[in-house]
């Protein structure tokens, strides 16, 4: 026995859809499967309800007779004289508040649709989607980049005019921030309030005695000089002065710390340090120094055997940033210890000053302190009569000094004078950290035996380099079609492009990217791509690496 849809067949409780072998002892049931005479369905993000009538009545349906037979397909149709249920308005509006769908509900729609129904899915109830905010929005009236540093006329670089580097006016308007704009809450057909995204804010703050922040969120230079911006939350205005070398770095000059952009218009010679709280401008070359700027660094000439940091480099490299990080944790290590033993002493019932358990405590456990003291020192003597922290770093250079002078350091240091110094010492450690900037690259000509580090890009303008080891959290670029890199180590957090890799002979170089390896002629090496290697033996020529094409 089988059956012809819409009918169901259940032969002793279990449904048959093959057919199936009955006797008379068989219990058969029989069902039509039909569908209801309307159905309510809402769209998948609740703003939408629509009706859709398959009929308007239901009418009986009775087995259709057939001949005794060993095989039998049940049939059944309807009887149009036995009305059982016919659709009512009420229906669909009882079944729309059983699912507590109620808002804008189009009871015409769903009138019209039961008179003359067109089997289709109808719009009957709808919600308000809610309006979308616009997040706060920040434009910059200046380059971050550094572009063409140096005017070159006629092959010759022109010293005095550096007006490639940006620069403002007293007055001049350097950025503008737009506030957020708040969304509106919609709801859904259940009336549930569907709220926006929440909108995005953009902090800003400036330094008091260079730039201005109006009413209505305009940032104005308050002197001339170079603007910038750093911070990632918050961000921090400021216009920065420029220290310039007219000539060499070097022992007559002394190291060089600034807190804003160095200007170089001849070389950096041997063992130099030029550490920078902008950028710095190296007209000349760079001979086995130390450049560190928490913005760019840009080199006309060569680099070699040096090291340059910028960016957050140039802040991990600071040595005022490392030397007084050091000495914050020791001296907070030292308040703890001088609080446990001086409740020690307490209960001797013995009278010791501050300064003897401080002495007593670095003398056991923490001798480290004189050195980075001195080192502290050091940092500071390197500083430039202008510099417009000097009072500040004034204040640290007297308490650093009182500390070598262990018969003062006893007789003067108080606990307030301590935390006074430590507020100091912190303040001006937080001045350094502040000072990265957003967009920050290193760009050179040529380098070799060097170091270079960049959380922006690294940009080779000509020859290339030889033995070097480069870092960038972005792109390392090669812009001469004949640079070459030879000997060397890059890693690129997005893209390496480069000419002429390796050589017949020589040591081997790495190209490591995050996303794509780029090179017009590699004659040996490896290249590593996210975390895909390759071994070059062979030359290959105008080859890209990336995590689709590595072979």
């Amino acid at each position: 026995m089988t059956s012809v849809p819409p009918v169901r067949l259940f032969v002793d409780g279990k449904e048959v859809a093959n057919g199936t072998k009955v006797s008379s002892e068989s219990a058969i049931v029989w069902e039509i499967d039909e569908k209801p005479l309307f159905e309510i369905s809402v769209s998948e993000d609740k703003l939408e309800a629509y009706l859709t009538v398959n009929r308007t009545q239901r009418f009986a349906w009775t087995l259709k007779d057939h001949p005794r037979a060993l095989h039998v397909a049940l049939r059944a149709e309807e009887d149009p004289s036995i009305i059982l249920e016919t659709l009512s308005l009420q229906d669909i509006l009882s079944a729309l508040e059983q699912m507590n769908i109620k808002m804008n509900l189009d009871v015409a729609a769903i009138q019209t649709e039961i008179l003359r129904p067109s089997r289709r899915k109808v719009k009957i109830a709808k919600g308000k989607p809610p309006v979308q905010g616009q997040d706060a929005q920040l434009e910059l009236f200046f380059s971050e980049t550094i572009e063409n540093v140096f005017t070159e006329v006629k092959g010759v670089v022109d010293y005095r005019n550096h007006l490639n580097i940006p620069t403002v006016k007293r007055g001049d308007v350097i950025a503008q921030k737009t506030p957020p704009v708040e969304g509106q809450a919609g709801y859904d057909v259940f009336g549930n309030v569907l709220l926006p995204r929440p909108v995005k804010d953009i902090l800003i703050a400036g330094k008091n005695q260079h730039v201005e922040i109006t009413p209505d969120f305009r940032v104005i230079a308050k002197k001339a000089g170079r603007p910038r911006v750093t911070g990632n939350k918050i961000k921090y205005f400021d216009v920065n002065t420029s220290f310039v070398v007219p000539g060499n770095v070097d022992l007559e000059t002394g190291n060089i710390v600034f807190s804003g952009d160095v200007i170089v218009y001849g070389d950096v010679m041997d063992n130099m340090i030029i550490e920078s709280l902008g950028n710095i401008y190296v007209a000349g070359s760079v001979f086995n120094s130390t450049l560190t700027a928490t913005g760019s660094i840009a080199v006309q000439g060569n680099v070699i055997g040096s090291n340059l940091y910028s960016g957050y480099f140039g802040v991990l490299y600071n040595r005022f940033y490392n030397h007084s990080k050091q000495l914050i944790d020791i001296l907070e290590k030292i308040v703890e210890s001088e609080k446990l033993l001086r409740n020690e002493i307490s209960k001797k019932n013995m009278q010791v000053r501050y300064g003897q358990v401080m002495l007593l405590i670095i003398e056991s456990k923490y001798q480290q302190l004189w050195g980075i003291v001195k080192e502290l020192l050091g940092v500071i003597a390197s500083l430039q009569s202008h510099n417009s922290d000097k009072e500040n770093f004034q204040q640290i250079k007297a308490y650093l000094e009182l500390f070598l002078q262990p018969a003062n350091l006893v007789q003067t240091i108080t606990a307030p004078k301590l935390e006074d110094f430590m507020r100091i010492l912190r303040e001006a450690f937080m001045r350094v950290a502040l000072s990265q900037e957003s967009h920050v690259q290193i760009s050179i000509s040529q380098s070799q035996n060097s170091t270079l580090k960049s959380n922006g890009d690294i940009l080779i303008k000509k020859e290339g380099i030889i033995q070097c080891e480069l870092y960038s959290a972005g792109n390392i670029i090669f812009f001469l079609d004949n640079s070459v890199c030879r000997g060397s180590k890059l890693e690129a957090g997005n893209t390496i492009s480069a000419m002429h890799v390796g050589g017949i002979t020589g040591v081997g170089t790495s190209l490591k990217a995050g996303k794509k390896v780029i090179v017009k002629k590699m004659y040996e090496g490896r290249v590593i791509v996210d975390r895909y290697s390759l071994d070059i033996f062979e030359p290959v020529e105008d080859k890209t690496f990336d995590r689709n094409n590595f072979v």
